[in-house]
């Protein structure tokens, strides 16, 4: 369980969300702890000031309830901050009745091969560059595995849309308690610019209306190109969550 905090529902939403495809989440009286199938993708998160850090612990995370003296005593153990995240939501309401540009579908993955095709769109469309070969096939076949495993999840909606029948850009729901949570909204670089996450946004919004889902939420990176698009598409800034590593 988490504090007694007005926005904590968006955090348990993401939680869902790392749960069922980043790890397995262990919850205990006084923390909180994402066991990632990667190294690099667990974490530790106290729920009391008073909780001492698990000596194995190298990565922490923080939320606006944490107590304020978790900064410092991280620094005294070695931690620094190392990332944030800002917790955005918008109400629900339906999305943008106009029709989609000839050639362009929105379809809900519904096979493994539709799966294969999200995952690797999702790849294209989070690649930066300067990543090794390597390492986009390490995220190619776990994004596919996570893809296969969860798409058949009714609290889960994987999107795909296609334009001239080609997988151009994808995003995911998670649903929790009336809360949508939007996740893996990504593009490949040749079909950017385009209006085509909007497209998919509207189309999760209709569903999510359709649902009887009360709030929206995501997560980007604080003062980013990313974080204004969703500020102008409706959604607010509720808490931030920072993240420590030694």
């Amino acid at each position: 369980m988490f504090p007694d905090y007005a926005d904590s529902a968006l955090a348990e939403n993401h939680f869902a969300f790392m749960g069922a495809q980043r790890g397995v989440l262990h919850r205990k009286g006084a923390a909180i702890e994402l066991a990632g199938r990667a190294d690099f993708l667990s974490w530790w998160a106290p729920l009391m000031p008073d909780t001492e850090v698990p000596p194995e612990v190298t990565t922490v995370r923080l939320f606006s309830w944490s107590d304020e003296s978790w900064p410092p005593r991280l620094a005294d153990l070695g931690f620094r901050l190392s990332s944030e995240l800002s917790y955005l939501d918008a109400p629900v309401r339906p999305g943008a009745a106009t029709a989609l540009p000839d050639g362009v579908t929105v379809d809900v993955v519904a096979s493994d091969a539709d799966a294969d095709e999200f995952a690797a769109a999702q790849t294209a469309g989070f690649a930066e560059p300067g990543d090794s070969e390597e390492d986009l096939a390490w995220w190619a076949q776990f994004l596919a595995e996570e893809a296969r495993g969860n798409y058949a999840d009714p609290a889960q909606t994987f999107y795909v849309l296609r334009a001239g029948g080609v997988p151009a850009a994808v995003a995911l729901t998670v649903v929790t308690d009336g809360v949508c949570g939007v996740y893996a909204v990504a593009t490949r670089p040749e079909f950017r610019r385009r209006g085509y996450a909007t497209r998919l946004l509207d189309r999760i919004r209709d569903d999510a209306y359709a649902r009887g889902d009360e709030r929206l939420t995501l997560q980007v990176e604080p003062d980013t190109v990313a974080e204004r698009i969703y500020l102008a598409a409706g959604f607010e800034p509720r808490f931030r969550s920072t993240l420590y590593s030694r």
